[in-house]
């Protein structure tokens, strides 16, 4: 009876151990997993308070890029495509040739054209000495003045025979001239729209063309803006192919009327593109200038780009916090934001793609 006593106790006393060696080893696994981070070293960053400054206050508004001069060239002529000179995103200079067309049947058009010019200046010319011969005989009396007026007739309508058929001839020329399609002037072609053996009409594409020089930005203007838009007003705006990357340009044309439809206004901005990094077609988000306010403003160098949205981090209780921000107007260095941070932040001033979220500062 002792030992069955005995053997309980010593049964109980290990199972008691047993469920407290238990939750040891959980909280001993759980500090192990933490300890990397709590140990994690902190990083040392620059930083600069939020400060709030006079900056440009913007309209926000949206635009397409278009060329300075932008068209779809026409054939003007009417042929088979023989030779093709260019191929997209080509840079021509104004009279290069683009492309040539059959234009066979239109040069023996001209070569008729000109027969008949040359034969009515000869008609001209036998009417000229008809005229003056029955003028002499008219004078000597030899025939009546009725009879002299039927010929002076035919000498007065002989120049404009004469100059009908030379016109006639100068048009099947440039007929035959349209066949060599050149540039309009200097630019890149954007796309091209005709092959060897196809045949054109006088108004179909054969390539679109766009200078190369600078762009217009083109924009509209709610009814109710209308007084913050005028000419050399200053605008910058932004395109998703260059997240981070701010552009400018100057107001230079505004519509004279509202568009009763939608009740807008369009105007056009003229920017300088000396890199060739925008391109016609790109869609813009503007923002107008239309005075000043204080707004809280941050170093440009603050500003992380990520997936075409503005980041940066700001130092809250010694730990780094990544915030989302949009940004506003720019004046030099100093770039606005609108939302994401206040006076009185310290926000880091060069920040790399290393940091993190919640990482320590020393």
């Amino acid at each position: 009876m002792s030992h069955t006593t005995t053997s309980g106790r010593a049964a109980g006393l290990l199972l008691l151990a047993a469920l407290a060696a238990a939750p040891a080893g959980c909280s001993s696994k759980a500090s192990a997993e933490s300890a990397p981070e709590a140990t994690a070293q902190p990083v040392r960053v620059e930083t600069r308070e939020v400060r709030e400054q006079p900056m440009p206050r913007a309209l926000a508004l949206t635009g397409t890029l278009r060329g300075g001069r932008q068209t779809d060239l026409a054939a003007n002529a009417a042929g088979r495509v023989l030779e093709t000179f260019v191929e997209r995103g080509a840079e021509v200079k104004r009279g290069d040739l683009l492309a040539r067309l059959d234009v066979r049947a239109a040069a023996l058009t001209a070569a008729e054209a000109q027969a008949n010019a040359a034969l009515a200046r000869a008609q001209e010319e036998t009417a000229r000495r008809e005229c003056a011969r029955y003028g002499s005989l008219r004078d000597s009396g030899a025939i009546s003045q009725a009879e002299y007026d039927r010929i002076a007739d035919q000498c007065r309508s002989a120049p404009l025979s004469v100059a009908a058929a030379s016109a006639r001839a100068r048009a099947a020329a440039q007929g035959v001239g349209d066949g060599q399609i050149r540039a309009p002037f200097d630019g890149v072609v954007t796309e091209r729209f005709v092959e060897v053996g196809e045949y054109v009409r006088h108004d179909s594409r054969v390539v679109s063309l766009v200078s190369a020089g600078a762009l217009r930005l083109s924009f509209t203007v709610p009814e109710a803006s209308l007084a913050a838009v005028k000419p050399g007003g200053a605008l910058t705006f932004t395109v998703p192919a260059y997240p981070g990357r701010s552009f400018s340009g100057e107001v230079r044309w505004i519509g004279a009327a509202v568009r009763e439809a939608t009740r807008d206004l369009v105007a056009e901005a003229e920017v300088q593109n000396p890199d060739h990094a925008l391109r016609p077609g790109m869609f813009a988000s503007i923002a107008l200038a239309t005075g000043e306010a204080p707004s809280p403003v941050v170093p440009r160098s603050a500003i992380l780009p990520k997936e075409g949205r503005a980041h940066l981090f700001v130092v809250v209780d010694r730990r780094l916090e990544e915030r989302v921000v949009q940004t506003g107007a720019e004046k030099g260095d100093a770039v606005a934001v609108v939302r994401g941070v206040r006076a009185g932040d310290k926000v880091v001033i060069t920040p790399s793609e290393a940091l993190r979220n919640g990482q320590a500062v020393e």
